[in-house]
C-alpha cells in the first residue's frame, strides 16, 4: 500500500478547490496552519498561490488582487482566532463592492463548546458585513454530500458578486488525521467523486442589469432643462476604466456638461487632447471661495461612482445652497448628504451611454440654452486654468530645496511612465493627489481603497495588485498608514515587479492638525498628543527586516532619482520621503491662492 493524496479528506478538499478554479477563482492566499492542511494542499495544487503568515495582511492582499483585476481570490486560514483577523478586509470588501472568498478551516462538531484548543464559534463570523455564509461539513462519502461540494463552491463564488459584490465565508470542518493517508484506491466512494470531478462545477450566472427606460428618460429630460450642468466623478473602479471613460466622454459631449473629475475617478488622466478642456480637477480648491460657489453653481449636478472625496463638494451638497443633484452610484446606494432628486442604481456606463444616445437623437437645444451652457463651461475652464497656474507658481523652487508634502505627487507623477498604476492611501495622500495634479493626457491607472476609507491594509492591498498587474506600480501613503500595516511589507516582499512604496514621513497624523479644537494651548497640546501622535520613527529597519530596497530622501531631486531606480527594479523598494511638519498650514495657503487666482480670472 502506498501513500497517496486520495483519502477522503484530501479528495474532498481537492474537489472543492478544483470547483473554485472552474468557477473563476484566480488566486489562493494561504496562511499556514494545521487544521487547514487538506485545503492548503489542494488549493496550492489547483491555483497560483501566495503564502502570508498574517491573516489580516492576506485578506487585504486578496482585496488588492480583486481591485486590480476584477477577479476573486480565495483566502485560507486555520481554525480558532485566525479567521477573526479578516474582519477589516471583510468590511472594506462590502463598502468597496469587491469580491472576496474566505475559507476558514474548523474543527468537527464533537469538540465544539468543550474548551478544545483553537476551537471557537466560527459560524457567521462577520455578521451583516459578509454577503453569505456556507458550511462545508466534515468530509462525508454519502452521494448527496459529495454532489454538494461542487455546487456549494459555485454558489459561494457567485455570492461574492451577486446581488452585490462583497465577502463570503465558507467554513470547512476536518477531523484528524489531516495529512494524506495511505490508500489502495478501492474505496466505494471513489468512482462517484471522480465522476463529479470530471463533470466539473455547475455553471451559475448572475442576471445582467440594464438601465431602466424611465430612469434614462428622466436623466435626459432634466439635462435638457438644465443646460448649466456638471458631472461629478468620485472614486470609480479601475477595472472598468475603458468602458466608463468612453461613456462619460460621450455623455459630456452630448450634454455640454463640465466634468469635475477626482484623481480616483479614472477620468482625470490619459484623456484625449480634444476633451481635456472639458475636465476640471481643481474644483475642491475653487469651491473654497463663496464667490466662486455662487458664480459656478450648476442648475444640475450628476454624481457618478462613490461619493466624492472632496470635502468642499460634500459640504456644498449638505448646505442650504446645495445644487440640484442626481446620483448614479453604481450598484450600492450613495447619498451621504441626502436630498438628491433621484438615485439610479445599476451600471454607470450603461446609464450614461443610453442617456447620451437619446440626447444625440434630440433636436439641438435653442440658442439661449447653448449660449448659457457655453458661457458656464468657459467660466469653469477659466477658473481651472487660473487655479493651476497659481499652483504651478508655488512649485517654482529649486530641486535641492527641502522636500515639501505638496511637491511629492508631482515628482511621482513625472516618474511614472504612461500606463503605470498608482495606488493611493487614504487620509491626506488622496486629497493631496487632487490638489497637486492637474488633469493630463498621459494614461495612469489609480487604485484607491475608498470603501471604508480607512488606512487598513494599504501596503498589503498594493502588493496584491502588484501580483496580478504588469505595468510599473507605485504606492503613495502616509507614515501612520505604513506603521498600521507594517506587516503588509511581508506581502510586498513576496511579489515581483517594480513597486515603489513612497511613504510621506511627517511624523504623525498631520491631517488631525485641521481638527477644530480651538486655539487654547491645552487643547492644542491634547491634539498633538492624542491625535497627531508623533512617533519619531524612521523605516529603514522595517525595509531591512523584509529584505526590501530602501531610500531616504529629503529633496525633490533625490525623490526623483529614488523613484527612477525603484521603477526599474524587480522588487518592492521603500522610499521614505522626509518632510517637515507644518504641511497643513502650507496646504491651506496654496489652496487659498488657487481660489483667489480663479476669482480674479472671473472678475468683471
Amino acid at each position: 500500500m502506498t501513500r497517496t493524496a486520495d483519502d477522503l479528506h484530501s479528495a474532498w478538499a481537492r474537489l472543492f478547490a478544483a470547483s473554485l478554479a472552474q468557477c473563476g477563482v484566480a488566486h489562493a492566499v494561504i496562511s499556514p496552519g494545521s487544521r487547514s492542511t487538506p485545503l492548503a494542499l489542494a488549493l496550492a495544487a489547483q491555483l497560483p498561490s501566495t503564502v502570508l503568515h498574517d491573516e489580516r495582511v492576506a485578506a487585504f492582499f486578496a482585496l488588492g488582487q480583486a481591485r486590480a483585476s476584477g477577479r476573486v481570490s480565495v483566502v485560507l486560514a486555520t481554525s480558532g482566532s485566525a479567521p477573526g483577523h479578516w474582519l477589516p478586509a471583510v468590511m472594506e470588501a462590502r463598502e468597496a463592492g469587491l469580491p472576496l472568498l474566505l475559507l476558514s478551516a474548523d474543527r468537527p462538531w464533537e469538540v465544539q463548546q468543550a474548551q478544545a484548543a483553537q476551537t471557537v464559534d466560527q459560524q457567521r463570523l462577520f455578521g451583516h458585513h459578509a454577503n453569505a455564509y456556507f458550511e462545508l461539513g466534515v468530509p462525508d462519502d454519502h452521494p448527496a454530500a459529495l454532489r454538494a461540494v461542487p455546487r456549494l463552491a459555485a454558489q459561494a463564488v457567485l455570492a461574492t458578486r451577486y446581488p452585490l459584490a462583497g465577502a463570503v465565508q465558507v467554513n470547512a470542518h476536518f477531523r484528524k488525521p489531516l495529512e494524506p493517508q495511505p490508500s489502495d484506491g478501492q474505496e466505494p466512494w471513489r468512482p462517484r467523486l471522480e465522476a463529479l470531478a470530471r463533470a466539473g462545477a455547475p455553471r451559475l450566472f448572475a442576471p445582467q442589469a440594464a438601465p431602466h427606460p424611465d430612469a434614462v428618460a428622466e436623466i435626459v429630460a432634466r439635462v435638457r432643462a438644465a443646460p448649466r450642468g456638471v458631472l461629478v466623478a468620485g472614486p470609480l473602479p479601475a477595472v472598468q476604466a475603458a468602458e466608463l471613460r468612453a461613456a462619460v466622454l460621450r455623455f459630456v459631449a452630448a450634454s455640454g456638461y463640465v466634468l469635475l473629475a477626482e484623481a480616483t475617478s479614472q477620468l482625470r488622466f490619459g484623456l484625449p487632447a480634444q476633451t481635456q478642456s472639458q475636465v476640471v480637477g481643481a474644483f475642491d480648491a475653487l469651491l473654497r471661495s463663496p464667490v466662486l460657489r455662487q458664480r459656478l453653481r450648476p442648475d444640475l449636478a450628476l454624481e457618478i461612482g462613490a461619493p466624492a472625496v472632496s470635502a468642499q463638494w460634500l459640504a456644498w451638497t449638505d448646505s442650504e445652497q446645495a445644487p440640484a443633484r442626481l446620483v448614479l452610484p453604481g450598484e450600492r446606494p450613495a447619498d451621504p448628504a441626502g436630498g438628491a432628486l433621484g438615485m439610479w442604481l445599476g451600471p454607470v456606463a450603461a446609464l450614461l451611454e443610453a442617456a447620451a444616445a437619446q440626447l444625440e437623437a434630440l433636436p439641438e437645444a435653442g440658442a439661449a440654452g447653448r449660449a448659457a451652457a457655453t458661457a458656464y463651461a468657459l467660466d469653469w475652464q477659466s477658473a481651472e486654468a487660473a487655479a493651476w497656474r497659481a499652483r504651478q507658481r508655488a512649485n517654482a523652487v529649486a530641486d535641492d530645496a527641502p522636500l515639501q508634502e505638496h511637491d511629492i505627487a508631482a515628482v511621482l507623477r513625472a516618474a511614472l511612465p504612461a500606463g503605470a498604476v498608482l495606488a493611493i492611501g487614504n487620509s491626506s495622500p488622496v486629497r493631496d493627489l487632487d490638489h497637486d495634479l492637474p488633469p493630463d493626457g498621459v494614461p495612469l491607472g489609480v487604485l484607491h481603497q475608498r470603501g471604508a476609507a480607512g488606512i487598513d491594509g494599504g501596503v498589503a492591498g498594493a502588493a496584491g495588485a502588484r501580483s496580478v498587474l504588469e505595468p510599473p506600480m507605485a504606492l503613495l501613503l502616509g507614515d501612520v498608514a505604513l506603521l498600521h500595516d507594517a506587516g503588509g511589507l511581508a506581502a510586498a516582499a513576496a511579489v515581483r515587479g517594480p513597486l515603489a512604496l513612497v511613504v510621506v514621513n511627517n511624523d504623525g497624523g498631520r491631517i488631525f492638525e485641521r481638527l477644530p479644537l480651538g486655539g487654547d494651548d491645552a487643547l492644542a497640546a491634547a491634539r498633538e498628543r492624542l491625535f497627531v501622535a508623533p512617533h519619531g520613527r524612521s523605516f529603514d529597519g522595517l525595509a531591512a527586516t523584509w529584505g526590501l530596497g530602501y531610500a531616504r530622501v529629503a529633496t525633490a531631486q533625490a525623490l526623483g532619482r529614488a523613484l527612477a531606480q525603484a521603477l526599474a527594479a524587480d522588487r518592492a523598494v521603500l522610499i521614505e520621503a522626509r518632510v517637515a511638519p507644518g504641511g497643513s498650514a502650507r496646504r491651506a495657503t496654496l489652496l487659498a491662492a488657487m481660489a483667489e487666482a480663479a476669482e480674479q480670472a472671473l472678475a468683471p
